[in-house]
């Protein structure tokens, strides 16, 4: 079943991100849980480029499974996270295809 984590920057939000080490590490995690990942990626200002926060839908079975992966990844554990809202998400269109 698929989980939505839409996520908030804290205010360490742009230092955080600015954090190379921090950075390189979040996403060499985000690719080592690539099979459980829908989808991820940053959320931006409407002009596309300032971070805000970020999305990821992940295909796990329990929302605690949801949250522990969120939770292990080094940029939550870095501080980037503020508000978390996790919710479960009913597929009807993935990657353009109607999902019965």
């Amino acid at each position: 079943m698929a989980w939505m984590i839409v996520t908030e920057d804290s205010a360490e939000g742009p230092r955080i991100r600015a954090d190379r080490a921090v950075m390189d590490a979040h996403w060499t995690y985000e690719q080592s849980i690539a099979d459980k990942v829908l989808a991820a990626g940053s959320l931006r200002d409407d002009e596309g480029k300032t971070p805000r926060g970020s999305l990821l839908i992940l295909d796990v079975a329990t929302r605690d499974e949801a949250l522990a992966i969120l939770q292990a990844d080094p940029a939550t554990k870095a501080g980037l996270r503020g508000r978390i809202t996790i919710t479960r998400w009913n597929v009807a269109i993935l990657d353009r295809r109607v999902v019965d």
